[in-house]
């Protein structure tokens, strides 16, 4: 059965709403507008013999990979892509090296996409700063760290606004943990990712009993 999809404007959640509203208000983004606009985010260009070299989770190289940011640069991400570039580069929970070469490029599509797959596309971007940052992920490499780092300076400005604006628990709790992961505190985002509401209850994956108290 599918989890219940609860709005943030809901009693329960008002505490944490409250709680991450600091981080947004340090952050300095202009609340006028729901789709921030950043500069240019710096990637590995496409074709950059380098992707022949960055194994993805499955441990092959990521010429599959370009071929679908070259589709989705062309015609626009869908999800159903975007759900098979995820699948290829963190398959069930993994981590890889092309994940850190992709991040940056899931943000500057983000820029030209309509407003419900941008907040995808920089929600997954923080995600996979979250993965990079638990125990035993595979380390970002050298050549790539300008070019991560940089996508974690644009992306906590990016996921502010949609923090703001996201009015379902899912897109309200993924959007926490992307922020989580631009600032550097992947290892809790990775906690509140697996946060779930269900029959009045809060849940975590892994655990049996509902979370007490919540």
């Amino acid at each position: 059965m599918e989890p219940m999809r609860l709005l943030v404007t809901d009693p329960a959640l008002q505490a944490l709403r409250q709680a991450t509203a600091w981080l947004i208000t340090t952050l300095g983004r202009n609340r006028s507008n729901n789709k921030p606009t950043q500069p240019n985010t710096m990637t590995l260009a496409l074709d950059n013999s380098r992707w022949l070299t960055l194994a993805t989770a499955y441990g092959s190289d990521s010429e599959q990979v370009v071929g679908w940011l070259r589709e989705a640069y062309a015609h626009g991400m869908q999800e159903e892509m975007l759900g098979d570039l995820i699948n290829e580069i963190q398959h069930q929970g993994d981590t890889s090296e092309a994940m850190y070469a992709v991040a940056p490029h899931l943000l500057a599509l983000a820029e030209t996409a309509e407003s419900g797959m941008a907040r995808q596309l920089d929600i997954h971007a923080g995600l996979i700063h979250c993965a990079s940052q638990v125990n035993g992920a595979v380390q970002c490499p050298e050549d790539l760290k300008v070019e991560f780092m940089l996508s974690a300076s644009i992306g906590k400005h990016r996921i502010a606004g949609w923090i703001q604006t996201a009015e379902a628990l899912d897109d309200f709790k993924y959007a926490v943990a992307a922020l989580a992961g631009f600032l550097g505190h992947g290892r809790f985002g990775f906690v509140i990712e697996g946060v779930e509401f269900y029959n009045d209850q809060f849940y975590h994956a892994g655990v049996d009993d509902p979370i007490p108290g919540a």
